[in-house]
């Protein structure tokens, strides 16, 4: 299917909510910067920031040209997702770009979490209360904008271990979320790196937009061998490490995140769920870590995503 002139295709996937990073990630590959996800939240009140979780969602995309072949192409790879209930069929639509630039802004508002951070989309409004830590952050390609409780509950982790003057290292930094959060927080400076070359450009750009430039950087690439910056080594430079990846990813990359912490320094670590919290927990306790805590939020769907805090000790 090819668009009409100033037209786009856009493409919509529903799924069970579990499911639908999975599927913005697949999509991402064809509509790079041009995919949302409209939450699987029902908003009421406003002002307490009341919502109905819903037990599915819609993944929607948009593509200036969409050829049969690679339509072909999506479908079968789509049907081999290894997701956790059937997806809706891939469902086409031609719009004018004006619309689905529009599209998703009804389905994000403004975000509490913890006791004092608020995540505000640039278009919506708010009045900000004493003590609020407002963070301006709109949806885009890169992953992270406060609707998954990965990144929740970082975010409230985040609030409590980050003391002013700290040096902050995200890892895996996505949308620049937790770099900004911990800038806004009272940390001099957060580095974001990330192995998706969208996310450096997105995570400096967030920065920007809430005053932070130049003490939010980002760069392509990772811990390790991985280092972007080999000017400024890693090894005991940051008083706190965020990680929202996935268990494997995480449990492989802490001893390179033991490494980076200063003495006394704070891992915080999310991304897993309950069923890879023993491996999860044998990897710090093998890097060398001791665990502080570990907090627990159940999505709609009834899977415990988990966050935990661990001490490089002095």
């Amino acid at each position: 299917m090819a668009s009409s002139e100033g037209a786009w295709v856009q493409l919509a996937v529903t799924a069970a909510s579990a499911d639908l990073e999975a599927i913005a990630d697949l999509l991402r590959e064809y509509a790079p910067g041009a995919v949302w996800i409209e939450p699987a939240i029902e908003t009421s009140d406003h002002r307490d920031f009341a919502y109905r979780v819903l037990e599915r969602g819609t993944v929607r995309a948009a593509l200036e040209v969409l050829l049969p072949e690679v339509r072909q192409e999506l479908e079968v790879r789509l049907a081999r997702l290894p997701l956790g209930a059937p997806a809706g069929p891939l469902v086409t639509e031609v719009l004018e770009q004006r619309e689905w630039a529009e599209e998703w802004k009804r389905f994000y508002h403004v975000l509490r979490v913890g006791e004092h951070l608020v995540v505000r989309p640039s278009w919506e409004a708010f009045d900000a209360t004493p003590g609020d830590v407002v963070i301006v952050l709109d949806p885009g390609a890169a992953f992270g904008t406060g609707q998954h409780p990965s990144t929740r509950l970082c975010l409230a982790a985040l609030e409590r271990e980050v003391r002013p003057g700290d040096r902050v290292l995200d890892v895996g930094c996505g949308s620049g979320i937790l770099s900004v959060a911990a800038v806004a927080l009272g940390a001099s400076e957060a580095l974001g790196v990330d192995i998706e070359e969208e996310a450096p450009r997105a995570t400096e750009q967030n920065a920007a937009v809430n005053g932070f430039a130049g003490r939010v950087r980002a760069a392509t690439g990772s811990l390790g061998t991985s280092w972007p910056w080999p000017a400024e080594p890693a090894a005991g430079a940051f008083d706190v490490v965020v990680a929202n990846i996935s268990a494997v990813v995480l449990a492989q990359l802490l001893p390179d995140i033991a490494a980076a912490l200063a003495p006394g320094g704070r891992c915080v670590g999310a991304g897993f769920i309950d069923a890879a919290a023993a491996d999860v927990h044998g990897a710090v306790a093998a890097a060398g870590l001791r665990l502080l805590r570990e907090d627990i939020e159940e999505d709609e769907s009834g899977i415990e995503w988990r966050c935990l805090v661990a001490v490089r000790e002095g």
